[in-house]
């Protein structure tokens, strides 16, 4: 159940849902993105289309700041999945997302651009088994901005995955989505208390536009 006033007034008086803030430098990561989630036909997929119009804003941000952009999509290139572990045998829908079909290919509605990085992940995190640590390090990046889907999956792995290796994690509460609303909200309610700042496209284009125009 969905975290209610009772709750977060209780959470708040225990000392929960301290905020983080921005750090030195922030990148954002675009958590799976793809046509086998944005496709509502999809096995995997559902109706995204207002978070990617939200995305496309902090993109424009990012791009236009010069700030570092990482997409992530899953992609497995053995034909019986041994690459996904035993995660396909807990979610059949894996097997949709073959190396080299449309399934794995970032929506084409949002603005991945040349110059924009893009990570290949097997499992939920977008830290576990990739390069990432190495490439936001290399980049001086101590603060995460965190949307894609789903919200409760591969956005909550990610955010607290970057939490438990020292980044500043932002998840765009307008900006990431799931199949199930209900997990969704229970996901964000968790999220803000104990692993990562909650806050909208808007609040995040401010503070980041304001915050580090003079040193981008």
């Amino acid at each position: 159940m969905v975290g209610t006033k009772r709750d977060e007034a209780l959470f708040e008086e225990r000392g929960f849902g301290k905020l983080l803030g921005f750090g030195k430098k922030p990148c954002l990561i675009v958590v799976d993105m793809i046509k086998g989630f944005t496709n509502p036909t999809m096995p995997m997929g559902s109706d995204l289309s207002s978070q990617i119009a939200e995305v496309n804003k902090l993109l424009d941000m990012m791009h236009v700041m010069d700030l570092p952009v990482f997409f992530t999509t899953i992609s497995y290139d053995d034909d019986k999945l041994a690459d996904s572990g035993i995660w396909y045998q807990k979610m059949e829908g894996l097997k949709t997302l073959k190396a080299g079909t449309e399934a794995v290919n970032v929506d084409s509605r949002l603005d991945f651009r040349s110059g924009d990085s893009l990570i290949t992940k097997k499992y939920a995190s977008a830290f576990f088994g990739t390069d990432l640590i190495a490439r936001l390090n290399a980049n001086g990046i101590d603060t995460i901005i965190i949307v894609g889907c789903t919200t409760c999956g591969c956005v909550r792995a990610t955010a607290v995955d970057a939490l438990q290796y020292g980044y500043r994690p932002i998840v765009i509460e307008d900006a990431v989505g799931d199949r199930s609303l209900a997990s969704h909200k229970q996901s964000l309610f968790d999220l803000r208390q104990k692993y990562a700042d909650v806050l909208k496209t808007d609040e995040v284009i401010a503070t980041v536009s304001s915050k580090y125009a003079s040193i981008y």
